[in-house]
């Protein structure tokens, strides 16, 4: 039987009987004793009429149902974790007849409250009837809560077996709450490597660290999971896991993790994780944060400083007393120093101050209003430390002001290196005292210190400084005042920035030496500043004669930038060379000869040309850019003069077209010239040099390289046939011509007569002579007739041959007497033998006997091997 989806006969069906927060409920239950009786006595008045009205003359008794009480599936202080709570019950009829009834379902706090009223009327009872039905409070709130089931009707007598009314406490369990405490509730205690409490509150550089936490379980279900620490300081990482941490329900717990890390000063960043949690469940998780770790046990250093300022005067000694206490546990190694008006004036270099000791010192110094201040350095020290440590000197002094600008004014420029910057200020004194003062500069790691100026009380004065440039480029000038009695009110130091320029040099070179009609010697001077201010030199003419140099003028000369030009004219001197120097006055002089010279009139000048040994590539091939280098020579009066150079192959062809480079008063200079590099294995390349009215040549030879060539894979089938034949050919002849050779040439002892023999000359064409090359001496073989033009393949120097006379024998008179014909010895064979070339010390190998010129085919150099021998 269905009861609108509330109640189920023999059968568990939902049911909600309260209503949830904010509903009002379904069915109200009186609460009012009277109206509950009012109501039954109506229903059983109803009832009665009913039953009389069907059953004339009969009256029937009702039935009593009860709840059977070991039946209900709820026990006392049943714990649940969802909001429903399900139950079953069973209802027995009694008296042995029918009955109605009406169900309630009750919810209420431990306190009495009423949370949930809801009812049901359920099917009519038969006589004896037990009948088992099922139902569910729905939303039951968190902890423990009373629930009743009652029934109302035909109801019987409670006995001990069975009740009208079922009531049971019960709970719902909350769930799972598990959190870490906030991240203040994270401490980290610092420990020694023993883990050990160092007693201090805060980490420092060294420690290690213990960290404590609390775990936190607000619900009512017990948890089991892990606890992860995660740290990092500066570039350490550690990660610790502590596994198996149980907490109870409604329960907290402290756990300790201790990782391994030695801490370094810095931040400590952490960050905690539980695991075996799920996200949906409420509370903290994770936490992060960070903790300073502080330096290690350092020296805490106190210190005075005390003078007897009191006693003395301004520029007297004054004596400074410095002392020193290590209040710290662990012992300071460093310096003390000290600095006066930011000048250092004291430094004790390295000392040892241990923990609770003290030291002191003392020096003097020039007396004057000033501060002291000293300082510890070398070494670390605490926070905590009364450092730096001051004295005051206060005493009647000159006070040194400006008079006009509060900066020096420059004067030299433009400056170049090795130029002197000339520095001055105008100063006052307006102090109580007679002082003196002075100006210092410094660049680099140069320093300039002016002359000290004494200055009376109300007077002014200058000072200055000067400092020598050593550097290109932008450079920086510090300026500082300096007084060893007296202060300077204002600005007492400063800086300016310069651009130096590169040093000017001096080109010097006789233009013309000539002699006049008195035979005196006429010369004229070239002197070249380069770009920049006027500069003074000292010029000294003169001429070297016998290994001594006589200077016969010498002035000091005043050069603007540009050419100056000097004649002079001195008598006929017994000199070999004329000579002129130069030598800058008060400044750096750039690079360049300081000194020519140039040889008398009498003489001529004489030019010369050569070529390099070698070419850039050293093999060049037909049609590859070469480069061929040139020197140029002359001697005699320098002249600067320059000409057009020409240089052509052995054909004539012109390869090149330059013009010589200037002397830049050198008696030699050097030249490249590039050519497309014509054919031939052996190149004679030949330069003119048009100087001075004349033509001066010089001829090489160099040695071309092979070009790739690139053949064919197809095998030339024709040739080879046509080269098989024509050997074949050869080889029979040569044959032919052995076998007859062989063959005896004696005559025969029958014969009575002696056989005429003669003699034929061979051939001319087959014979050889040797001539000499008349230019080097090379060694050629032409043919004996003949006649013609013969080139030197070393030099190429071509000359012309004439055949040679060969007188022919006379033929032999039949009578002549026998003669016997012996056969000629082989020429022995000369040996071989390895020289050098003089040149590039290239090895060849000669036969032993040749006496002629051999040319070397690495720098094609000609030369005789038997000569220096």
């Amino acid at each position: 039987m269905d009861f609108g989806g509330w109640f189920n006969v023999k059968e568990s069906t939902a049911c909600p009987f309260y209503r949830r927060e904010g509903e009002e409920p379904r069915d109200s239950r009186p609460t009012m004793e009277g109206e509950r009786r009012s109501q039954r006595g109506v229903s059983l008045l109803l009832a009665m009429l009913f039953v009389f009205s069907t059953f004339p003359g009969v009256q029937a008794q009702a039935g009593e149902v009860l709840f059977e009480e070991a039946s209900l599936s709820i026990v006392d202080y049943t714990s649940f974790e969802g909001e429903d709570l399900s139950f079953s019950v069973e209802l027995h009829e009694l008296s042995g007849g029918a009955a109605n009834i009406t169900l309630y379902l009750v919810v209420a706090t431990l306190e009495g409250v009423e949370l949930s009223n809801t009812s049901q009327v359920l099917s009519e009872f038969q006589a004896l009837e037990e009948r088992n039905i099922t139902g569910t409070f729905v939303g039951l709130p968190f902890g423990f809560s009373t629930i009743s089931i009652s029934i109302e009707g035909d109801v019987g007598s409670n006995t001990s077996t069975h009740q009208s009314e079922l009531s049971r406490t019960v709970q719902r369990l909350r769930p799972l709450a598990i959190s870490l405490g906030g991240a203040s509730s994270v401490l980290a205690n610092p420990v020694d490597a023993a883990g050990e409490s160092t007693g201090n509150l805060t980490l420092h550089d060294g420690d290690m660290v213990e960290v404590v936490l609390p775990i936190i379980n607000d619900g009512d279900v017990n948890w089991t999971g892990a606890v992860e620490l995660h740290l990092t300081n500066q570039v350490a990482t550690e990660t610790v896991v502590l596994n198996d941490v149980a907490v109870e329900a409604s329960t907290s717990q402290v756990v300790t993790l201790a990782p391994t890390m030695t801490l370094a000063e810095g931040l400590l960043n952490w960050s905690v994780v539980l695991t075996n949690v799920s996200t949906s469940q409420t509370g903290t998780h994770t936490l992060n944060g960070s903790w300073d770790v502080g330096p290690p046990p350092l020296p805490t250093l106190e210190g005075v400083v005390d003078t007897n300022a009191d006693e003395v005067q301004a520029g007297d000694d004054l004596t400074v007393w410095v002392m020193v206490w290590n209040n710290g546990t662990v012992p300071f190694t460093g310096s003390i120093s000290c600095v006066a008006d930011g000048v250092e004036v004291f430094n004790s270099s390295s000392i040892g101050l241990n923990a609770a000791s003290n030291a002191s010192w003392s020096f003097t110094l020039s007396a004057k209003p000033m501060l002291l201040e000293c300082d510890a350095g070398g070494a670390r020290i605490s926070d905590a430390s009364t450092t730096p440590f001051q004295s005051t000197v206060e005493m009647p002094s000159a006070v040194f002001q400006s008079a006009g600008t509060t900066t020096p004014t420059y004067n030299g420029g433009p400056w170049h290196k090795g130029d002197r910057v000339e520095a001055n200020l105008l100063l006052r004194n307006i102090g109580d005292v007679d002082g003196r003062v002075r100006l210092v500069l410094s660049s680099g790691t140069s320093t300039a210190q002016g002359d000290w100026v004494e200055m009376e009380q109300g007077a002014a004065g200058e000072i200055s400084a000067s400092l020598q440039f050593l550097e290109v480029g932008e450079t920086q000038l510090l300026w500082t005042l300096e007084s060893d009695n007296g202060v300077v009110d204002g600005l007492d130091q400063g800086s300016t920035t310069f651009v130096i320029k590169e040093q000017q040099s001096v080109q010097l070179s006789f233009a013309e030496v000539s002699r006049t009609e008195n035979a005196d010697i006429d010369l004229t001077l070239h002197i070249d500043l380069d770009e920049g201010k006027d500069r003074e030199i000292r010029l000294q003419v003169g001429y070297e004669a016998g290994g001594s140099t006589i200077f016969l003028q010498e002035n000091d000369l005043q050069l603007q930038q540009g050419l100056m030009e000097l004649s002079m004219v001195f008598g006929d001197i017994p000199a070999d060379r004329l000579i002129a120097q130069i030598s800058p006055i008060d400044w750096l002089i750039g690079p360049g000869p300081l000194a020519v010279t140039a040889s008398l009139p009498g003489d001529e000048t004489q030019f010369w040309l050569a070529f390099s040994a070698t070419t850039d590539p050293i093999r060049p091939i037909e049609g590859e850019a070469t480069t061929v280098q040139l020197t140029f020579e002359q001697s005699g009066p320098s002249l600067d003069l320059s000409g057009e150079v020409w240089l052509m192959d052995a054909y004539g062809t012109r390869l090149a077209k330059t013009t010589s480079p200037d002397w830049d008063g050198q008696s030699s200079t050097e030249l490249e010239v590039e050519v497309v590099w014509p054919k031939g294995s052996n190149v004679a390349i030949q330069a003119l040099w048009h100087i001075d009215g004349t033509v001066v040549s010089a001829q090489t030879t160099y040695v071309s390289g092979e070009a790739l060539v690139e053949t064919s894979s197809e095998w030339p089938i024709g040739a080879m046939l046509w080269g098989l034949a024509l050997g074949g050919a050869v080889a029979l002849v040569l044959r032919l011509r052995a076998q007859k050779s062989a063959e005896p040439n004696r005559p025969s002892t029958s014969q009575a007569s002696v056989q005429k023999t003669s003699s034929k000359p061979a051939s001319k064409h087959q014979e050889k002579r040797e001539v000499s090359c008349p230019e080097c001496n090379r060694r050629l073989r032409v043919p004996v007739d003949y006649e013609g033009t013969v080139g030197c393949p070393d030099c190429s120097h071509k000359f012309r041959v004439e055949p040679e006379q060969i007188e022919r024998p006379r033929e032999e008179e039949e009578d002549d007497p026998e003669v016997e014909v012996q056969p000629e010895s082989m020429a022995p064979v000369s040996e071989k033998v390895e020289i050098s070339c003089p040149n590039c010390s290239q090895s060849l190998r000669i036969p032993s006997s040749y006496e002629g010129s051999v040319r070397c085919p690495a720098c094609t150099t000609i030369f005789k091997p038997h000569e220096g021998k």
